[in-house]
């Protein structure tokens, strides 16, 4: 991440809130040629903040702005 952001303590915990509480615990999730890896590890990435942790974070905090700037919702119409 060339324009890296500085990952706040707040910003983990708000991620990991979002994925125990979105997340069924069957789901998995592939970032990159990384295999595939489960809720739990998910959880334990972002509480290490290792790359993929910040590639979790980022995701979530990317889709927390757009839905609070209203660019997902004008997205969404544009379909």
């Amino acid at each position: 991440m060339s324009s890296e952001i500085e990952i706040t303590e707040n910003m983990k915990k708000l991620v990991i809130a979002r994925i125990e509480a979105r997340l069924p615990s069957n789901i998995k999730l592939s970032i990159g040629g990384t295999g595939s890896m489960s809720k739990e590890e998910m959880i334990e990435h972002v509480k290490v903040e290792d790359e993929q942790g910040k590639q979790i974070i980022m995701m979530h905090i990317n889709f927390i702005k757009a839905i609070t700037s209203g660019e997902l919702i004008k997205e969404l119409n544009k379909c």
